[in-house]
């Protein structure tokens, strides 16, 4: 799909030439003219602009205007770009499929041209900054629609968890990343019993060598009990999520294991979190997906012991 001529009020879409209004920094179609757009009935289109408002993905009032036109005795109303969006990853046809690979497209190049993860050269232009997270929120609002590809999802979803990334990167930059409110009350206390336990569990589900989990010292024993330090009878640590990003955090750093180490630290956090029931969000969804807990677990084993703090501060916002 190839797009031409934005700036003077046309939009060629598929071959086919379209006449859209911009205002307000946005393209607007009619309802009829989606229909041409994604080559289906307009009872379609009505259908699934009914379902957007009543579901609130997105307000009707924000997102709709009315515009008289020639040759009509009352004004018809027209759809932004969001709504626009929202019903191409709805239509079932094929400009409707070949829409969501122009727009799949469109997103991974700005991941390849490094757009959406090029925080500062994003905020030196505040608007791009502000659009690029209103587009990222829209987006994240489709991964739930049945009907688009797994690829398509996957890459929405990491593109959505981008948006989560740029903040608490930007906080970091400029050392204003604090830490949330956490958990007080803990379900579930690990022991080192318990911790050997869930590492044989590990090995033989992977069917691991014997090296793994093979303690080297007693720097492990030492990264249980260390979670659980009190002073003047309080804890040092009293939420359950700073229990558990320490432990991620002295398990991946002691390297007390001859094999193992990461994989080992993170099954602990993953337990750890599971039974304290705060892994999942109430919807089901992990707190932490399995490629974020990789890339902390990665970034951890090659921080500086400097950089703790700032480690711990980043896990803690990823979890909240």
């Amino acid at each position: 799909m190839k797009i031409k001529e934005i700036s003077k009020g046309q939009v060629v879409l598929y071959k086919n030439r379209i006449e859209v209004k911009l205002k307000n920094e946005t393209v607007w179609l009619s309802q009829k003219q989606m229909s041409e757009l994604f080559d289906t009935e307009r009872s379609v289109i009505t259908k699934h602009v009914r379902n957007i408002f009543k579901t609130k993905e997105l307000g009707e009032k924000s997102n709709v205007q009315k515009m008289h036109i020639a040759n009509s005795d009352k004004p018809v109303k027209i759809y932004n770009l969001d709504i626009i969006i929202s019903v191409g990853y709805r239509i079932n046809s094929i400009r409707g499929t070949q829409f969501r690979i122009w727009a799949t497209n469109v997103l991974k190049q700005h991941l390849i041209e490094g757009y959406t993860i090029n925080e500062k050269r994003l905020q030196s232009d505040k608007h791009k900054y502000n659009e690029l997270q209103k587009a990222i929120k829209l987006m994240g609002n489709l991964v739930a629609f049945e009907g688009i590809a797994d690829e398509t999802k996957g890459l929405v979803k990491v593109i959505t968890e981008y948006s989560r990334a740029l903040d608490i990167l930007d906080d970091y930059d400029h050392e204003r990343l604090s830490a949330p409110k956490g958990t007080k009350r803990s379900k579930f206390e690990l022991t080192y019993d318990e911790a050997k336990n869930i590492i044989e569990l590990m090995k033989k589900k992977f069917k691991d060598s014997s090296l793994v989990g093979q303690e080297k010292d007693n720097s492990f024993k030492s990264s249980i009990g260390v979670i659980y330090q009190t002073f003047d009878g309080k804890d040092l640590y009293p939420t359950v999520e700073e229990k558990a990003a320490y432990l991620l955090y002295f398990v991946t750093k002691n390297h007390s294991f001859v094999d193992g180490n990461k994989r080992i630290a993170a099954a602990l956090f993953i337990c750890f979190l599971q039974k304290n029931a705060i892994l999942l969000h109430k919807d089901g969804s992990k707190r932490i997906d399995d490629n974020a807990l990789v890339a902390l677990t990665l970034m951890i084993a090659a921080s500086k012991s400097s950089e703790k703090d700032m480690m711990i501060k980043v896990i803690l916002n990823l979890l909240a």
